[in-house]
């Protein structure tokens, strides 16, 4: 009962910048799970079900679900839309059942499995990676491709590369693309220039991503991306529509 009243308190104190919510997307539709962890180690399972991307239930929940995604901070903490320190993305987790994971992108960047690739003559780029709404906010990655071999880490903002990096004096290429359309990439749902073409964009020369969209067609690169633990769809469009919560009216939260 006390996420309830916090909640009406919160949103009665703090009105919304937002008065209304875009054309929210019909793909979000399903139950989100939630563990919010108090600085205690107190654990707040709650759950969210969508339909058509607008919230139609918000209850606490007994016990955890069969999947949550773990946040630091209060059950009422929003879903964050500004770029994402990383170590707020590192912070959160994934919870399958009662593993812990990594979220996306750290599993990518953090996978093994792209040091098999073969080696490539001149294939080195600089690639300014963006993954919009995610459950962070708004995800960064440099990666660096030396002759086809990738680094990466996660940013707050990019600098230009150290003297002597991998791919230091390499081109630049900006990609941003949903954090859905990412997911649905790495498991071949669709390809990564569809992942682009749907709410994403490139700014760089079209030389460059297409060399990009070669490394990524690798063997190596798709067998590691399909052995990445399946995450729940909900996960993927929650950060869409989370921003948009009780903006087009009272949300129906019950405990």
């Amino acid at each position: 009962m006390g996420l309830i009243a916090r909640y009406r308190e919160q949103t009665a104190a703090v009105p919304s910048v937002a008065t209304a919510p875009p054309e929210l997307p019909h793909h979000a539709t399903g139950v989100v799970h939630h563990d919010a962890v108090a600085d205690d180690g107190t654990v707040t399972h709650h759950h969210q079900r969508f339909v058509a991307g607008r919230l139609v239930e918000w209850e606490l929940d007994d016990g955890p679900g069969p999947w949550a995604l773990v946040r630091p901070g209060d059950p009422l903490l929003p879903c964050p839309t500004d770029v994402a320190p990383p170590e707020r993305t590192e912070a959160a987790r994934l919870r399958l059942g009662d593993e812990l994971l990594s979220l996306p992108v750290v599993d990518d960047i953090e996978d093994p499995g792209f040091a098999g690739v073969e080696r490539v003559p001149d294939a080195d780029l600089r690639l300014r990676f963006e993954v919009l709404s995610t459950p962070t906010g708004v995800q960064r990655a440099d990666f660096r491709y030396d002759r086809g071999l990738r680094t990466g880490w996660l940013v707050e903002d990019w600098g230009e590369p150290e003297p002597g990096s991998p791919a230091a004096h390499a081109p630049d290429l900006s990609v941003s693309m949903t954090f859905r359309n990412y997911l649905r990439m790495r498991t071949g749902e669709i390809s990564a220039l569809e992942a682009i073409a749907d709410g994403g964009s490139v700014d760089g020369r079209w030389t460059l991503m297409l060399l990009l969209h070669g490394l990524v067609q690798d063997p190596v690169y798709v067998a590691t991306y399909r052995a990445s633990t399946p995450v729940p769809a909900e996960l993927g469009w929650w950060g869409e529509v989370a921003p948009w919560i009780g903006t087009d009216g009272p949300v129906p939260v019950r405990g």
